[in-house]
């Protein structure tokens, strides 16, 4: 066979090949872009509306990852209603404790300090995880194993300032004291440059990632997206299956599954702006339940504002221990830290970073015991 001849075939081989290959990317892309998850097509629309490309979001939402969960909206709806009401299966939990001797009372539907350990106490006594939650499956243990009480069972006395217990264990004030340890440097020019002392900056990391060792096991993007989408009360039907609320307590539900949509939203869009502009895969960004990212947990509208290249690099990476702590001594400063400063007013700068007492309180402890520790020359582990 001629030369030419073969290359002409071999030319339309790969032509062929070509045309197939093109083929099977043009019915890819149809099919991911069929693959969106009903719930967050409308999201998609109203980002695109905004302004971001929508082909790029296509491809970002079409991916398997992005799967709607109820749960980041049920959750956030349980905490706020308990708050406001009490839970029906709180209340039911405290009333069968309270039957077997394990708990003093009230039946308040609060899951307050008390009643934790009301549930631990119980649990441990059964050989159970004692995790203090209150869930149907305990409800259900309850009844299946009512024991009760060991006789003069004494009931803790709690301090008037509630701590995260957790946080100031000796294995968790161990990992902040080396952590301090190991990044004296960058926690001095945090302090030099945005007036924070180093105690501080740490004990809030302390509380908030374990110093960057619990960064969160959710995807950021995936848990805002379904905040956006479970704004719809469709979406959560079953999440108040026990509770069944009367039809004013569910308005109010609706109308509180809007406010934190809508604010969800605005968090959504800013993380996308915080990952483009990083030039990282939005759907690469683990975070909290509510979407709260890297070592400090700045929401991602903060990033877009707080977050400071700490090392040099040109970028401002909340996951990079120097970029995180300049971030969270710029935000700090912004929020009203300056020098001096009393424990009031370190207490409220705290307060506006997250808005819970037990928060501030733990901060303030665990600062104090690394200050203790570095005065007396053992922050080392």
């Amino acid at each position: 066979m001629r030369p030419g001849r073969v290359f002409w075939r071999l030319t339309r081989a790969v032509a062929l090949l070509l045309g197939l290959a093109a083929l099977v990317l043009a019915l890819g892309g149809a099919l991911a872009a069929s693959t969106v998850d009903p719930a967050f097509e409308p999201i998609l629309t109203r980002l695109a509306a905004d302004g971001l490309p929508e082909a790029k979001l296509r491809r970002l939402f079409s991916r398997a990852e992005m799967v709607f969960s109820p749960k980041a909206m049920a959750d956030k709806l349980s905490a706020l209603y308990m708050r406001k009401y009490g839970l029906r299966l709180v209340a039911d939990i405290q009333t069968r404790l309270i039957a077997l001797g394990w708990h003093p009372g009230p039946a308040d539907g609060k899951l307050d300090r008390m009643t934790r350990w009301s549930i631990r106490a119980y649990q441990a006594s059964e050989g159970l995880p004692p995790l203090g939650t209150a869930t149907e499956a305990l409800l259900a243990e309850l009844d299946k194993s009512p024991h009760h009480a060991p006789a003069g069972l004494v009931f803790p006395v709690f301090p008037t300032a509630e701590v995260h217990d957790v946080v100031l264990s000796a294995e968790r004030m161990a990992e902040a004291r080396e952590f301090y340890e190991r990044n004296r440097a960058a926690l001095a020019r945090t302090r030099q440059n945005y007036g924070v002392p180093e105690e501080y900056l740490v004990a809030l990391l302390a509380v908030e990632t374990r110093v960057g060792r619990y960064l969160g096991d959710e995807v950021a993007v995936v848990n805002l997206a379904s905040l956006v989408a479970g704004e719809d009360p469709a979406r959560l039907a079953g999440s108040f299956t026990y509770e069944k609320p009367s039809p004013d307590r569910q308005a109010w539900l609706n109308r509180k599954a809007l406010e934190k949509g809508e604010w969800a939203y605005g968090e959504l869009r800013a993380l996308l702006r915080y990952a483009d502009i990083q030039g990282i895969d939005a759907l690469s960004i683990p975070g909290s339940i509510y979407g709260a990212i890297g070592i400090c947990q700045f929401m991602p509208s903060n990033a877009l504002k707080y977050a400071v290249d700490g090392n040099g690099d040109g970028k401002a990476d909340l996951f990079d221990v120097e970029d995180a702590l300049a971030s969270l001594g710029n935000i700090l400063r912004a929020m009203g830290w300056k020098q001096p400063m009393s424990d009031e007013a370190m207490r409220k700068v705290f307060y506006g970073y997250n808005h819970s007492q037990v928060y501030v309180n733990t901060i303030m402890d665990a600062a104090r015991r690394l200050r203790d520790a570095s005065a007396s020359g053992t922050t080392k582990p």
